[in-house]
């Protein structure tokens, strides 16, 4: 039988490497400020015969890429599944239970507006910094479009827009105060 000891150092070292697997212990920052909030509008356009209303995700990763949170997934339930996977980096991100429970109807062309209270999945109140906001769109035997954008989120208020070249025509940002 094998017996190991270890020291007190080996010991605190290993435990710490555990919580912070676990998460437990969280990346200390200046909070999120009070009363703040990012709106993202977007808009996509199409049409045409055979046109099929897109998949379309937006959602907020950290620096290092993981998934902090999920602000709409337009998806269709059920039937449309096999294309989910379309949305290429939200799918590698989340889990299928995941997309099943928060998706929603596909929608038309048209230009809409989603907001984020500085909350992760969790409902946990995330620090101040750098993040990438992303709008994921994908279309059955269509385009695939990516937006993904670097943002500062502290106490400063901002506004920027951004006009793109696809079906994704548009994506707005605004933070600041909640109206």
């Amino acid at each position: 039988m094998l017996r190991r000891y270890y020291s007190r150092r080996s010991f605190f070292r290993r435990v710490l490497g555990g919580v912070l697997a676990l998460g437990l212990v969280r990346a200390q920052g200046k909070p999120w400020p009070p009363g703040m909030e990012l709106r993202v509008s977007f808009a996509y356009g199409g049409g045409g015969l055979r046109y099929r209303a897109p998949y379309l995700a937006v959602y907020v990763e950290d620096e290092r890429g993981h998934l902090v949170r999920t602000l709409a997934l337009f998806l269709m339930p059920g039937k449309g599944e096999r294309w989910w996977n379309e949305l290429r980096r939200y799918f590698s991100l989340g889990s299928l239970e995941a997309m099943r429970t928060l998706s929603g109807p596909t929608r038309p062309p048209g230009r809409y507006t989603v907001a984020w209270d500085g909350k992760d999945e969790r409902g946990q109140a995330v620090a101040q910094g750098n993040y990438y906001l992303c709008v994921e769109y994908a279309r059955e035997h269509g385009p695939y479009e990516l937006f993904r954008e670097k943002v500062e989120l502290g106490e400063k208020a901002f506004q920027k827009s951004y006009s793109l070249r696809g079906e994704l025509v548009e994506v707005a940002l605004d933070y600041g105060k909640k109206t």
